[in-house]
């Protein structure tokens, strides 16, 4: 290990960042929104909906795909492929979602529309994994991945719809708003708020309004009173905030990108306008829109201005403009392939992020917690200990897969790792930054990387005593690095603790042969 400085602070995180090598494809994108909308007008055109039906499917058919595709963006967050493929699958559910538009309202109805909830209900797990892999509440992007997990509470009353109830006494018209509210100001609106807030580097103000509105203005409706009139005015101006945030945006473009985002800013600002005329004039009893018109004109803004043409400009500016590669998402919904865990090996490979240094054998810094564990090896031969370290046997015991397989025990060497937590799996890089190779004791010290649910160092050592003992010693030195380890310390030291007494078991096998039967256990 290097030597102890004089002054010991913490390491500093440092965002992994660098320029994506593989070009864009600007046509591919919109395929699936253009035929989206082919569908829906072919499907109007058969059923002959309402407008609000109309509306509320246009989400489904064309603005979810052009939103997963936004919230996919580095703008908004650590890197999620899942939501690029929940892009493309989305078009084949959102006919599911039309389909219960035949029936009249019931059973059937509901049924057929399970498909298209269920589809929002993994984008809301996405969703949520990406919110517990970063770093700070305060985050520009982190709107988006709100507007990812409300999509499923629009879901939900899309099924509600179809089924025909009434839950809370809210008639059918209600019902439907409400499904239509989480699909464009529940889903979109959040998205655009983040990606906007980070083109401008500001910070996390507006898109925080946008979260806490979304669910004040449902909380509103279902009160009344004062509540409704506040959480709507509140909305609106939430909305309106990023209004002028989206014309900032499309001033930075010119020709068919910054017209579409232009008008999508002004659908988005006389929007918000008529939502606040319509709060003020329910409370304050003034004429203005009846429930009817408000929802055709305010719902027409909302769905066609705002959503369909900022989301298309905004994916316009996705698609023209280099991007930066970063951190991915360290929740998965089931174990990583083996070649996307390769893929984040070869990152952490050219990541030129500084390791902290010597924290396992220096004074705690602020923040950092240590803890030892320690097993005897009743074998007693440290040869044999140190073969298992060698081989990993250890983190295979654990349950933990690494790329590249079987890695080299140098310094220097990067791996990638995913740890199984029941049906999902944290995905975490490190380096090694010390290797002991001695006659009594072998072993060695990783840090971690950006991609790491915490900061601080591990070290792996066996150790044989004068008098014949052999033990295997692990110590971690850490502290948290994401939203899922400051919100569920009580977990992740559990998880932790498991993990390596696992680890132990592994190591402490009497032989190879034992180990291996372990694990295939």
């Amino acid at each position: 290990m290097n030597e102890p400085a004089e002054v010991m602070t913490a390491p500093t995180r440092t965002p992994q960042t660098r320029e994506i090598r593989h070009a864009k494809t600007p046509v591919h994108w919109a395929a699936s929104p253009v035929l989206g909308a082919a569908l829906l007008t072919a499907w109007a055109v058969m059923v002959n909906p309402g407008w609000t039906a109309v509306l509320l499917l246009l989400s489904p058919f064309v603005l979810v795909p052009l939103g997963l595709r936004l919230a996919a963006s580095v703008e908004t967050g650590p890197q999620t492929p899942a939501l690029q493929t929940l892009s493309g699958a989305a078009l084949p559910l959102a006919a599911t979602a039309a389909a219960s538009f035949i029936p009249n309202p019931g059973t059937t109805a509901a049924a057929l529309s399970l498909p298209w909830l269920s589809f929002t209900l993994v984008v809301a797990l996405v969703g949520a994994g990406r919110l517990l892999s970063r770093e700070s509440l305060l985050e520009p992007g982190i709107s988006a991945d709100a507007g990812l997990i409300f999509i499923a509470v629009g879901g939900s009353w899309l099924t509600i719809s179809r089924g025909g109830w009434n839950p809370l006494g809210f008639d059918d018209a209600i019902v439907q708003l409400t499904a239509v509210h989480f699909h464009y100001a529940g889903f979109a609106l959040p998205i655009v708020a983040g990606f906007t807030a980070s083109r401008l580097c500001r910070n996390a103000l507006v898109p925080a309004a946008v979260i806490v509105g979304v669910p004040l203005t449902a909380i509103g409706i279902t009160v009344g009173g004062w509540l409704e009139w506040i959480a709507a005015t509140a909305m609106a101006l939430a909305g309106m905030a990023t209004a002028v945030a989206l014309l900032r945006v499309g001033e930075q473009h010119r020709g068919t990108t910054r017209w579409l985002i232009t008008a999508a800013s002004a659908a988005l600002l006389m929007g918000m306008g008529l939502a606040i005329g319509w709060a003020w004039s329910v409370r304050f009893s003034w004429d203005f829109l009846g429930l009817d018109q408000m929802a055709a004109t305010h719902g027409s803004l909302n769905a066609l201005g705002f959503g369909l043409l900022g989301l298309v400009g905004l994916n316009m500016v996705v698609t023209t403009e280099p991007t930066v590669n970063r951190r991915g998402t360290n929740l998965h919904l089931g174990r990583p392939r083996p070649e996307a865990l390769h893929r984040l090996a070869v990152d952490a490979e050219n990541d030129a992020t500084t390791n902290p240094v010597g924290l396992i054998d220096r004074p705690l810094p602020p923040g950092f917690q240590r803890k030892v564990w320690e097993r005897r090896i009743d074998h007693g031969d440290v040869a044999l200990a140190a073969k298992a370290v060698r081989r990993w046997r250890g983190h295979a015991a654990a349950g933990i897969a690494i790329a590249p397989e079987q890695p080299a025990i140098v310094e220097g060497q990067t791996l990638a790792l995913t740890i199984p937590v029941g049906p999902l799996a944290v995905s975490a890089t490190c380096r090694i930054v010390d290797v002991v190779d001695e006659d009594d004791r072998f072993g060695f010290t990783y840090a971690t990387l950006p991609h790491h649910a915490v900061d601080g160092e591990e070290s792996f050592i066996v150790t044989a005593t004068p008098d014949g003992e052999v033990s295997v010693t692990v110590t971690a030195v850490w502290r948290p690095a994401t939203l899922a380890n400051h919100l569920c310390p009580p977990l992740t030291r559990f998880l932790q603790h498991r993990a390596i007494n696992r680890y132990l078991d592994g190591i402490a096998a009497p032989d190879t042969q034992t180990t291996e039967s372990a694990v295939a256990a």
